[in-house]
């Protein structure tokens, strides 16, 4: 989750997106199901990938700066997985 976080970051830092640039998901089907169910995965990952960008602009960028001044990577880290999982 948070090597998605920091793909998502990086693309919504930069821009991406806004000049009608678009994302192809590498996801697939895990396994054989029923075919009203074989793109079900698509929606799942629209939604985690939505659900990520949000959590990437509420990321408290002043508080990870405090982090990286005073050197608290363990700390930092901490931060980033309870900003992803909302505790």
């Amino acid at each position: 989750m948070r090597r998605a976080f920091n793909q998502v970051r990086v693309l919504e830092e930069y821009g991406y997106g806004k000049n009608g640039e678009f994302l192809g998901l590498d996801v697939k089907a895990m396994r054989t199901q029923p075919q009203e169910l074989s793109v079900k995965h698509l929606a799942n990952s629209k939604k985690l990938f939505l659900h990520l960008i949000e959590k990437v602009r509420s990321y408290d960028r002043e508080k990870e700066k405090e982090f990286l001044a005073d050197r608290d990577y363990e700390g930092l880290e901490m931060y980033v997985l309870e900003h992803l999982m909302g505790i």
